[in-house]
């Protein structure tokens, strides 16, 4: 089975609005049975707005993994749209936890990292930096993910265990935890070395903990108690 390109644009395309309609009630539900309908065939579309009213939510970069092995689903016309909907619940916790490990625990910090050290001598481009080298991930995902769930079906959740998730994120784990050394190192040139001894226990301790959320803020405001000294 193809799911052709002018099908594929539609769901690549139709996915970037997956939040646009966010309630409490359903989550990313509005969006998700857009996306779907967007991408299916005409004779497909009532009996997918009847059975996916409700609620939906994963990592929104992972959802496309789901939009596209739920849609071969109704290509082929093989399951009921209660087994459907089981394999929708149960992919979209585990895509949602790998997304948000993936992208928010450890690329995302990482990369802020990264661009935050280039901003100091670089000035705007460690910013562009960040947002070019993220979205080739986010992106990767976005597309990546109808395609192989359209191609693999309802086995796209072994995807998981792939080197796309696990060593993208072991690599990028490393980078944050070197970088956050580095930005210490050129903080110490500026400011008082006494200072940094509780700031890397501190730091030590955030980063084992994986306390990304705390550490993101010790980052930005490094970078301006730098910016502030130069």
């Amino acid at each position: 089975m193809r799911l052709g390109f002018t099908r594929f644009i539609k769901i690549l395309f139709s996915s970037f609005f997956i939040q646009t309609s966010w309630s409490f009630f359903s989550m990313q539900g509005m969006g998700f049975l857009f996306t779907l309908v967007s991408g299916a065939e005409k004779n497909q579309r009532d009996k997918i707005r009847k059975t996916h009213k409700g609620f939906f939510n994963t990592h929104p970069y992972m959802s496309s993994y789901i939009i596209g092995a739920t849609i071969r689903a109704y290509d082929e016309g093989k399951s009921s749209p209660d087994e459907i909907k089981r394999f929708i619940t149960i992919t979209q916790t585990s895509f949602a936890s790998a997304g948000d490990i993936l992208f928010w625990q450890t690329l995302r910090p990482a990369l802020l990292l990264v661009a935050t050290i280039l901003s100091i001598k670089l000035g705007i481009i460690g910013p562009i930096i960040f947002i070019v080298v993220y979205n080739i991930f986010h992106l990767y995902h976005r597309i990546k993910g109808i395609k192989d769930g359209y191609n693999i079906g309802w086995d796209v959740i072994y995807l998981l265990k792939s080197k796309r998730f696990t060593t993208v994120q072991h690599i990028f784990e490393i980078l944050g935890a070197f970088f956050s050394g580095l930005l210490f190192s050129l903080a110490a040139l500026k400011i008082n070395y006494l200072l940094l001894i509780p700031l890397t226990l501190l730091f030590t301790v955030l980063l084992i903990k994986r306390f990304w959320s705390v550490l993101i803020i010790i980052t930005v405001i490094l970078l301006l108690i730098i910016m502030v000294m130069v």
